[in-house]
């Protein structure tokens, strides 16, 4: 996840160069309803997200089975893709400045690895994510240049994982539940094309959670796996596609 952000940090930086941005002053100007028209706009918004977990590990002898005790350590890796829809309502402020509200839902699945100290892996634990979501963000528009306009988002998501309900289930390995609620930060950076009949965006974003995920729930045979970690965060990596 951290090169996800370097990522994006570096294609923020990018779409505010001059340098790049100076090339396209050619370029004719369409749909200018959307920065001098009416000031709500709306749309919808289909992408891909790549969850992740940051974990902290306690560190303290857990007992794994016949009398043995090990500390055991969990890991997030392997992140499989997930699939986003929204609704897009966006209110603008003034030519530079807009505010956005995304009701919409997310899927995703996040592994969660123990170890042993030694490196052996014990188990793999498949979680599966449904959120409802509303993201309200502010977005920075720069100056536009052509049919191409970058800017910035930035702002918060509640999100609601109606998945988190599911039972702890031994028989199938599943020992951890997480939290169903949480808030989460995000910022990213995206490219708005100005199209003839709608506006087309390319957005990218990471969003992260606030609280402690990790339920302490816990199911006979299983509690080794919860007591070893103090706590679970989410994240979040997202490539939206918007249509306005």
């Amino acid at each position: 996840m951290r090169i996800a952000i370097s990522i994006l940090i570096i294609v923020s930086l990018s779409l505010f160069s001059n340098k790049a941005m100076a090339q396209r002053n050619d370029k004719p100007f369409t749909q200018l309803d959307y920065d001098y028209g009416k000031p709500f706009h709306f749309g919808f918004s289909l992408g891909f997200n790549f969850m992740d977990f940051t974990i902290k590990n306690n560190g303290k002898p857990q007992e794994i089975g016949l009398g043995d005790t090990t500390a055991l350590w969990a890991d997030a890796s392997g992140m499989v893709p997930g699939f986003n829809v929204n609704i897009i309502t966006d209110y603008r402020l003034n030519e530079y400045f807009s505010v956005r509200c995304l009701p919409g839902l997310s899927f995703g699945q996040r592994d969660l690895k123990y170890y042993e100290p030694s490196g052996k892996l014990l188990t793999t634990m498949n979680l599966e994510s449904s959120f409802i979501e509303v993201p309200i963000l502010i977005k920075y528009k720069a100056k536009r240049s052509g049919d191409i306009r970058p800017y910035l988002i930035a702002g918060i998501n509640p999100r609601f994982d109606v998945a988190a309900y599911k039972k702890l289930n031994n028989k199938e390995g599943i020992y951890v539940r997480l939290n169903s609620s949480d808030v989460y930060y995000e910022f990213g950076a995206g490219l708005d094309f100005y199209l003839t009949y709608f506006k087309f965006s390319i957005e990218m974003k990471y969003s992260a959670g606030i609280s402690n995920v990790l339920s302490p729930d816990l199911v006979e045979g299983g509690e080794s796996y919860v007591k070893a970690l103090d706590k679970i965060q989410s994240q979040l990596f997202v490539i939206a596609f918007h249509f306005e």
